[in-house]
Formats: C-alpha cells, sequence, structure tokens
C-alpha cells in the first residue's frame, strides 16, 4: 500500500475533522480548525493560544488520533466513500443501457 502524501494526509485528516470534529472538544476544535481549516502554523496558534508550540503540537496529534479512531469505530468516511463508488458504478451502468436503448430505437 503507497504512503500518503503529505497533501492527502492533510486532506484525509481535514475530512475527518470535517466528520468528526463535533466529537472533540472546544479546545480541540479550535486549534485543530485554526491548524487544518485556517492553515495556521502551530508557532501562530501557540502564540494565539499563549502556550508552546510543543502543546499545540500534542493537541493537533492527539486529536487527529482520536478523529482517526472515530473512524476507525464508526466508519462513516469509508461508507461514504463506498456509497459514492457504488453510484458512480450505477450512473456509468445507466448511461451503457441509454447508449444500447438509443443504439436499438435508431434500428427500427
Amino acid at each position: 500500500m503507497a504512503l500518503d502524501t503529505p497533501l492527502q494526509a492533510r486532506g484525509r485528516a481535514l475530512a475527518l475533522y470535517e466528520r468528526y470534529g463535533a466529537l472533540l472538544t472546544d479546545h480541540q476544535r479550535e486549534v485543530v480548525d485554526l491548524y487544518l481549516r485556517s492553515d495556521w502554523s502551530l508557532a501562530e496558534i501557540a502564540e494565539h493560544q499563549g502556550t508552546s508550540r510543543a502543546a499545540v503540537h500534542d493537541i493537533v496529534r492527539r486529536s487527529t488520533q482520536a478523529l482517526q479512531e472515530y473512524e476507525r469505530r464508526l466508519g462513516l468516511l469509508s461508507e461514504a466513500a463506498r456509497r459514492h463508488r457504488a453510484v458512480e458504478a450505477l450512473e456509468r451502468e445507466l448511461d451503457d443501457l441509454r447508449r444500447r436503448i438509443g443504439r436499438l430505437e435508431g434500428v427500427r
């Protein structure tokens, strides 16, 4: 299995945050929101929060792990992706059926 690029990892973390962020504490949500959605650096968040960069890093790391654990247990993102793939497959089948019907109607 290929490793995610940093951009892919950030995108997944953001998707997890958008799905499960409400399960985090208010403080975790604020820090993770600034980090992921507002793209603030750890140093910028630390200054804003009046704390250390290491403390912010720890909050981001623990919050991200919590979000991953929520997904592992609940699987909402995985289920949404599965449903999306199923809809795409059905749309391809429908397009194929429409083309076949069009060819059959053209034969008349």
